[in-house]
């Protein structure tokens, strides 16, 4: 693939996942509790085996909030100049596999345990981070691969 053509893919994909998280941002400061609600109305739906997820503590609404503070102002630098800010796609990687192992991690755990942990939230965490991450790395690989 030519340079330039992955560079617009990697303009895209920082533009894209800035809207995404900025959108996912408002949801989580200010309907949190809704955002839960419809997880847990889902989970009850789907899967009523499944424990219903409690996080309703401003401690963890404050992490998630930073966090996606950090993947936002990674995307905005990819989506400014991809070539410039290729390397901001290494903490984006790195932020949404480690939620992603983690969110797979605590439903697993919770499966074994039986501690309320394998909520549907948990694994909504992995579905969608994972991807995002592995789309990422891709993007990130094949920029790489021009450059040799």
């Amino acid at each position: 693939m030519k340079k330039n053509r992955i560079i617009q893919i990697i303009t895209i994909t920082g533009l894209l996942y800035a809207i995404a998280f900025i959108i996912t941002t408002i949801i989580f400061i200010f309907f949190n509790s809704t955002l839960i609600n419809t997880i847990n109305v889902l989970s009850q739906k789907l899967i009523p085996a499944l424990p219903l997820a409690q996080e309703h503590s401003q401690f963890f609404l404050i992490l998630s909030v930073s966090m996606m503070s950090g993947v936002t102002v990674c995307s905005l630098l990819l989506y400014k100049n991809a070539e410039l800010y290729i390397e901001m796609a290494i903490p984006l990687i790195t932020m949404k596999f480690t939620s992603s192992v983690f969110g797979l991690l605590f439903f697993v755990y919770g499966c074994i345990y039986h501690n309320g942990w394998n909520t549907l939230a948990n694994l909504i965490i992995f579905t969608t981070d994972f991807p995002l991450g592995l789309w990422v790395l891709y993007v990130y690989r094949l920029f790489k691969q021009q450059k040799l």
